[in-house]
């Protein structure tokens, strides 16, 4: 009897160890797959379509820009003045000389007149705030950031853009060379 009690004993120990290795493996497998499906979908939303540029505008030969630094009155004045006459759709003419061969490549004079820019419009008359950073200088060309919060209801969300200035020389005028909206893919909201 003392056999036949440790024999079952010893299968109960064998059928519990089985079970045991059964549940770390399946634990195992969950976690892989878990992994696996977190991967696709940060790769999905790493490809998404907005925006439609990269995040960081683009690097041209010339200077280094130094990180910070102030704005001047004129740089300034001139990437208000786009601001509002770009995004708000007011001033597009005004807003076609403001910008460089390279922010206007690929729309023509006509479709920029027409509102076709290579930024959607965003409601610049109804702001709840507005602030630009001094991201790097240089003594011809700025990158800026700008924070731009709607009026609660607008149907909009508080948009970051970028935004570089450059001139030919170094008492030249300002022209837009980059501006476009940076956000994660997935967080634009429709108009209402």
């Amino acid at each position: 009897m003392a056999v036949e009690a440790k024999r079952v004993l010893s299968t109960r120990t064998v059928a519990k160890r089985r079970e045991t290795l059964g549940w770390i493996a399946l634990g195992a497998c969950a976690l892989l797959l878990l992994v696996g499906v977190v991967v696709y979908f940060q790769s999905k939303a790493d490809t998404g379509l907005p925006p439609t540029h990269s995040s960081t505008p683009a690097v041209k030969s010339g200077p280094a820009v130094k990180p910070g630094g102030k704005l001047d009155p004129a740089a300034r004045n001139v990437a208000v003045e786009f601001v509002r006459g770009g995004l708000g759709r007011i001033d597009l003419a005004r807003t076609w000389v403001m910008a460089t061969p390279d922010l206007r490549s690929g729309v023509t004079k006509k479709q920029w007149l027409r509102g076709e820019l290579p930024f959607a419009p965003f409601p610049v008359r109804n702001l709840g705030s507005a602030r630009f950073d001094v991201v790097g200088t240089a003594p011809k060309k700025i990158l800026l950031e700008l924070f731009l919060v709607p009026e609660l209801k607008s149907g909009y969300v508080p948009t970051r853009f970028e935004m570089t200035l450059v001139r030919d020389s170094a008492d030249g005028p300002w022209r837009v060379d980059y501006f476009l909206p940076y956000a994660p893919p997935g967080i634009y909201a429709e108009p209402e």
